[in-house]
């Protein structure tokens, strides 16, 4: 039984490292149809046509096993786990050709152990990359994956490997092969599904890796079709071109100039949304076992309906579990969105939005609780300077490293907002004005990189608008950059209070530049 169902990976394109690489890669492409043309030239000549099947596998091993030796060696490792699949592959291609040759009849065959044995390093190839590639940590993508394998898996499992099982005219030992085979597709279903649903550049590489994953498993399934309608081992050329064809994919993905590439681990943003295409495809996964099971009802067929029943309310378990992750996933980003829409996207710090909402708040608990409310304005001096001497990447660094420093010298209590390019607002709530000026003023000594700013600061008098002390504040800042920068300018009060018998507060345009 010529049943080599491995899911081998191929994603690759013409590697362009000379002459003699080409002319490798043009003939594996090009033995294909040749290969075919001779098994429909000459069907009934047994030794030609199985010639002809081995000379593109042994060409694609060959040229895969000089390719993976070019991938980095940190990226190495999965690679060499589907070339040990395809040498497995290869062996027990010579294997099956041997008992065919020499008029073998008894089925299974010692290739079928060897073709069984590859699914185990194509498996760990295939997981090494997806997990390289970040796929193990998108829970909606391994879920969609699930959904799919599960509908494939029921399907399967009704109607290949529980007919199989149950064969009583075979053998244990053909039993058991017969439904290692399906059982092992399910796997594939599940590994092609992950790559395709999951995060990654969708490079040339990946697409022909996807390739020759959806060739082999093809012929898979329509090999098991022939063999449940007909009942004949006899192999169609098209099916064996699809296995042939994994091997060449495979190898032009070990050779291709991505394979690198193939294994570099995207950002979490990367990871492909729901999809209309998605969507469709989860949508006929999920209701396919339970469609059979209508048909098969209306028609009046016996099968092991029990089994369909029970995968059909498992894939709706799993469709409820990926509505769940998509509710999850849309508060996530609500709360996201609500965070941007608060905060400066450079900085950290709040934005111009959010300080006129903690402005007027402020003011109101003031004037509730009595106690002193201070606004202060800070600029960054000679910024323009700075940035055209220095650079924008180097000006973006100081406002960072600036916010930074200020918002650790206010602490808790104290609110830190970006007012604007280069200027900051400050808001303050305290009784102790000297204290207040000496926690303002002492913003200034801590700013980065050896740069001053100038501050203008006012005290709200519990009946003007908000948007007047924040203009006294800005008028105090216009005295600070005129009066020669890196200094604290006080605005006047517009309500004078009696004198304190404490310390008075440190004298208008305190603070000579550093």
């Amino acid at each position: 039984m010529h049943d080599h169902q491995g899911l081998g990976p191929a994603a690759g394109t013409t590697p362009g490292r000379g002459r003699g690489a080409r002319a490798a890669v043009a003939a594996t492409v090009l033995s294909l149809p040749a290969s075919a043309a001779v098994c429909l030239l000459r069907p009934g000549d047994l030794v030609a046509t199985t010639l002809a099947y081995l000379v593109p596998v042994v060409l694609a091993v060959a040229l895969a096993a000089v390719a993976v030796r070019r991938v980095p060696a940190h990226r190495r490792r999965p690679w060499c786990w589907l070339l040990a699949a395809l040498v497995l592959y290869l062996a027990g291609e010579l294997l099956f050709a041997a008992v065919a040759l020499t008029g073998g009849e008894s089925w299974p065959t010692p290739a079928d152990a060897v073709y069984l044995a590859a699914y185990v390093p194509v498996t760990l190839g295939l997981l090494g990359l997806d997990r390289r590639r970040g796929g193990g940590h998108h829970r909606g993508n391994l879920l969609d994956a699930s959904i799919v394998t599960l509908s494939a898996a029921v399907l399967f499992g009704v109607f290949v490997v529980l007919p199989a099982a149950t064969d009583t005219a075979q053998p244990a030992l053909a039993r058991l092969v017969s439904t290692a085979y399906p059982v092992a597709d399910v796997v594939w279903v599940y590994l092609l599904a992950r790559m395709v649903t999951g995060p990654g550049a969708r490079t040339t590489a990946f697409w022909l890796l996807a390739a020759g994953t959806a060739a082999t498993l093809v012929a898979d399934v329509g090999n098991n079709l022939l063999q449940l309608v007909e009942g004949t081992l006899t192999t169609p050329v098209w099916m064996n071109l699809l296995w042939q064809s994994f091997y060449v994919l495979y190898a032009l993905a070990a050779c291709s100039d991505s394979a690198p590439r193939l294994s570099e681990k995207k950002p979490a943003d990367s990871a492909r949304g729901l999809t209309a295409p998605r969507l469709v495809a989860l949508a006929v996964a999920a209701v396919l076992p339970s469609a059979v099971l209508v048909g098969l009802a209306v028609t009046g067929a016996r099968t092991p309906t029990a089994w369909l029943a029970a995968g059909s309310v498992l894939l709706v378990g799993l469709v409820v579990a990926r509505i769940w992750d998509l509710l999850q996933q849309v508060r996530s980003q609500a709360v996201q969105l609500a965070a941007l829409a608060r905060t400066d996207p450079l900085t950290g710090a709040a934005n111009r939005r959010t300080w006129d909402h903690e402005l007027s708040r402020a003011c109101a608990a003031s004037a509730r609780s009595g106690e002193g409310l201070y606004v202060a304005l800070l600029d960054l001096d000679r910024f323009k300077s700075f940035n055209d001497t220095r650079g924008h990447q180097a000006g973006d660094e100081l406002l960072k490293a600036a916010t930074a420093a200020w918002s650790e010298s206010l602490g808790t209590d104290g609110f830190l907002a970006r007012w604007g390019g280069e200027e900051f607002a400050v808001l303050l709530g305290s009784a102790d004005e000297a204290g207040t000026l000496r926690r303002v003023d002492a913003l200034r000594a801590v700013v980065p990189h050896g740069q001053t700013c100038s501050v203008g600061l006012a005290r709200w008098d519990g009946a003007e608008e908000p948007a007047a002390v924040l203009r006294r504040a800005d008028e105090a800042l216009y005295a600070a950059k005129t009066g020669g920068r890196d200094r604290l300018v006080t605005a006047p009060e517009l309500h004078p209070r009696p004198a304190q018998p404490a310390a008075g507060p440190a004298p208008r345009g305190s603070g000579a530049a550093r």
